[in-house]
Order: structure tokens, then sequence, then C-alpha cells
């Protein structure tokens, strides 16, 4: 498993940069290794839904993945794809990312698109995810008001899908957002 620590933004304790300075921590690898770093509902649910759906194998497929089984997290799911010339493209984007992201719903848009030249902080997490073909997931600050709520960070956990286990060809992301009360109490 990799993993990052960070006691003060952007000072990295691993061998690589985290994909911005407000990520506070980051981890890959087997799914009871990230699951361990998640503390937000959402995350753990859609994380224990993808880890059921594989079986014996590395991931599940997209055919396997009902977004139904986790309709009580929709808004807070994007998926992405992963195109055969290396690019990515905003498949599915949940009303709760799609707020964050502050540019209208993403979906059919590259990172590029939605994030300009600040695009490689997103990417960076689906490039590890699609690249270890692995679990992802980071803390990250976040300073964002929103239904009259101030949020203080977030978690996401970025899971690999794919038909075999060769190759990762959709990327499924599930973010929770947490205020600053739920943070007192963690």
């Amino acid at each position: 498993m990799g993993a990052i620590d960070l006691d003060i933004p952007g000072e990295a304790k691993g061998q690589r940069q985290p994909p911005s300075s407000a990520v506070r921590a980051e981890f890959w690898g087997e799914a009871d290794a990230v699951r361990r770093h998640l503390t937000a509902e959402a995350p753990l649910a859609v994380l224990d839904y993808w880890d059921k759906l594989r079986g014996a194998r590395l991931f599940p497929s997209r055919a396997q993945f009902d977004p139904m089984a986790v309709r009580k997290y929709l808004p807070n799911i994007f998926m992405i794809d992963v195109l055969p010339d290396g690019e990515f493209r905003y498949r599915v984007v949940g009303t709760v990312i799609s707020e964050f992201f502050g540019a209208g719903n993403a979906a059919g848009k590259t990172p590029q698109e939605v994030f300009g030249e600040a695009a490689e902080v997103a990417l960076a997490p689906i490039r590890i995810c699609a690249g270890e073909r692995a679990p992802y997931m980071h803390k990250a600050s976040a300073e964002w008001h929103y239904q009259d709520r101030n949020y203080v960070y977030y978690e996401v956990v970025v899971l690999p899908l794919g038909e075999s286990d060769a190759a990762v060809d959709k990327v499924l992301c599930c973010a929770a957002f947490v205020g600053e009360e739920e943070a007192a109490r963690i």
C-alpha cells in the first residue's frame, strides 16, 4: 500500500507530492487498508459495496455496479471514463459534486474543461487508482459553504472498474464533505 500522511500542508513524508497542498493524507492499496482511514459514511458505504461486488477479482466491472444499491449516496458519486488515448472524461456527476466543482454538471466534460490549468490536481487520484488498479482515498481541507453549512474537509474514495483485472476502464468516486460539527466529533 502507498501512503502519505501530512502534518503540514505540502510537506510529504512519502516519495511523491500529493495532488494538492490541501491534501492532509492519502492512501491506496487493498480495500481493507484504505477502509481503515475512512470516517465518512458515504465513501465507506460505497467502498464496502464495491468490495462486495468484486469477489475474487481486483475490481468489479461497471456492469456489476447498480447505482440503486447506493442510491442514498448518488449525489456524492461521480464516475469517470478512462479513455484509450490516456484521457479521462466525467461520465456521471452527482449534484453535491457538481455544486462543489462550481462549474455546473461536468458530465461529458474532461477535467481540463472543468478545471483548466488545475486539472492535474483532480486527475492525480484518478491516475493513481487506474495505474495501481487499486482503491485510493484522501482527506483534504475544503472550506466550502453549502446550504447553511460550513465544511472543513472532505474525504474521497476512488475505485477502479473494468471488464477484466488487466485494465481499468472507469473510475467510481464518492466524496463526503465533513462539517464543523462532525469534524469536532471525529
